[in-house]
């Protein structure tokens, strides 16, 4: 799965491009969510195949988006792009190319990928959510949908306050994943998304 930097990455770009209004917060608690579920209630939210993929259609056709109201609508939408980019990161991730000159172990490497990727979407996100923290910190909905019981709102706010407060990484090997080939990644799977809609 992505870190939430990539997620926070992928919904800027979902926001920028999405043509009808989102409410911020509401988008971003909601992209937050699918962390805070239970392994067990996740199974129970969610129809897996046989190898354990989520089917992000059958789970985004169960609303009638016409009878959410815009906090509603905005946070499925938010937990659609989050599990929507798991997929897609899962089946796409690999083909970023890694160039480990260095010889990094495994754990350094690993390490090293968090933190690039973590600067990579730290810069694309600049400080596009800044004026939202307020309103993100006290948020308060009662989402009232039974589609995604199990999700814990304080705790998608916990992890959406404790990435902005987390510092952006010096990046010690910046040729490990090319900027640029990121970024297209990232872009790319905005451009599915949103013609899955």
């Amino acid at each position: 799965m992505p870190p939430i930097s990539t997620n926070m990455h992928f919904g800027k770009l979902f926001i920028e491009n999405f043509k009808m209004k989102i409410d911020v917060p509401s988008f971003i608690i909601g992209i937050a969510s699918p962390e805070t579920i239970d392994e067990d209630d996740f199974e129970d939210l969610h129809t897996l195949d046989e190898d354990g993929n989520i089917d992000v259609r059958e789970f985004y056709e169960q609303f009638n988006f016409e009878e959410l109201s815009l906090k509603q609508k905005s946070f499925v939408l938010g937990y659609y792009c989050h599990v929507w980019l798991d997929e897609y990161y899962k089946f796409n991730a690999s083909k970023l190319r890694i160039r480990n000159s260095v010889d990094l172990t495994d754990e350094e490497l690993g390490n090293a990928v968090k933190s690039i990727l973590r600067f990579y979407d730290d810069k694309a996100i600049d400080n596009f959510f800044e004026s939202y923290k307020n309103e993100i910190d006290l948020f308060d909905l009662e989402l009232n949908l039974t589609e995604i019981e199990g999700i814990s709102i304080k705790k998608s706010k916990e992890k959406i306050m404790e990435f902005f407060k987390d510092s952006t990484p010096d990046v010690k090997y910046p040729d490990l994943i090319d900027e640029y080939e990121y970024m297209n990644f990232i872009e790319n799977g905005c451009s599915k998304i949103m013609r899955s809609l």
